[in-house]
């Protein structure tokens, strides 16, 4: 198991709905960031694992 890093999110922010994690299963994988892509201008979210620090970055609508 990886370290968690301090700046991400370590336990499930009140009111927010998890989906399951890819990487561990648990259902702890919370929407964190956005961004967009500098090459197609598309949205995207990171979503984070609060168990195992896993990360994904999915597209959001705009």
């Amino acid at each position: 198991m990886t370290t968690k890093v301090p700046w991400l999110p370590t336990h499930i922010p009140p009111g927010a709905k998890p989906d399951r994690c890819p990487h561990c299963g648990r259902r702890a994988f919370i929407p964190w960031t956005l961004r967009r892509d500098t090459q197609t201008k598309a949205v995207l979210r990171r979503w984070i694992c609060t168990e195992c620090q896993q990360s994904q970055e999915r597209p959001e609508s705009e």
